[in-house]
């Protein structure tokens, strides 16, 4: 195909990700289910999933430091990352 039938311009519809201020920059590192504190690793697929489309309240970084939230499942604390 030449060049002449070929697309000249195409424009990218890129966006910033979208952050909600409550969550702040860091991904979260776990979340409220039926109000009980679970990290990340203790999460199933489908209750992230949940997390990632809000229909679950997610646990942000600086919530857990502040709060030194346990994790209900493993009986950890939250891992806040590095």
């Amino acid at each position: 195909m030449s060049d002449e039938k070929g697309p000249k311009d195409v424009a990218h519809y890129g966006h910033e990700p979208f952050v909600a201020a409550e969550i702040g920059e860091e991904p979260p590192v776990g979340a409220r289910i039926a109000k009980d504190a679970v990290c990340r690793d203790c999460m199933t697929a489908s209750e992230e999933i949940s997390m990632r489309r809000g229909f679950i309240d997610p646990v942000s970084a600086k919530e857990a430091r502040e709060k030194e939230i346990l994790c209900t499942r493993c009986g950890n604390a939250v891992p806040v990352g590095p």
